[in-house]
């Protein structure tokens, strides 16, 4: 079977000139944004989330400005039902390492969005299209984890010094987390792209008769 990154490559030119006719990738990213919410609220393990495959995902397949909102719009409306239905450990907090923690989830996007040209090249059969889509996971939650562990380090709550030694000692206490965070963005992002995979043709197919319906 082939994924989407995969049929791509082998339809590389025509996905070039074609890029802003795809609109099914943005139904199947708001598809994505729902199953993402609804697994922010579900008893999965500490920092075990869809969000950073959401990002992952919108860089790798979606368009335009589309592919930077929408994953920082699902986060915020994620915290914004975690802060006023009082629920621990979600909702707003210090804001500086809030806004880090946002930036750490744009910078998977644009980690994506960088390596999709060779995601891309790299996707010549099914296997390789998923070890290539890893690849770019696994860049993209290092990234991450600098970004948001920087801001943990700003945390007063946290209370690490603010020398260079404290800000090593952030990162390193922080490693256990990010096994856990880097296992969810890998195994999401590969679940989301197979979903993708399985999905976009029978989104095309919908869109097609809803064309051909509405013509005079």
């Amino acid at each position: 079977m082939q994924t989407l990154l995969s049929r791509d490559n082998q339809h590389s030119d025509d996905f070039s000139r074609n890029r802003s006719s795809q609109g099914h990738r943005t139904i199947i990213a708001l598809l994505l944004v729902a199953l993402t919410l609804a697994l922010r609220f579900a008893p999965l393990p500490e920092n075990f989330s869809a969000f950073g495959a959401l990002a992952i995902f919108c860089g790798l397949y979606t368009y335009g400005a589309v592919r930077w909102w929408l994953p920082l719009l699902a986060l915020f409306i994620a915290d914004c039902i975690g802060h006023f239905s009082g629920i621990p450990g979600m909702g707003f907090y210090h804001l500086p390492s809030m806004a880090l923690n946002y930036l750490g989830f744009a910078s998977m996007t644009l980690v994506s969005f960088s390596m999709s040209k060779w995601a891309l090249l790299a996707s010549r059969s099914a296997p390789k299209a998923f070890a290539s889509t890893a690849g770019v996971a696994l860049v993209a939650s290092f990234c991450f984890f600098l970004i948001s562990n920087f801001g943990a380090w700003l945390d007063p709550q946290m209370q690490y010094q603010k020398t260079l030694s404290g800000l090593v000692n952030c990162y390193v206490a922080g490693l256990p987390f990010w096994r856990s965070t880097l296992s969810s963005d890998v195994l999401f992002t590969l679940g989301f792209s197979a979903f993708a995979t399985l999905l976009s043709p029978v989104v095309q197919q919908l869109q097609v008769a809803r064309e051909h319906s509405i013509r005079p």
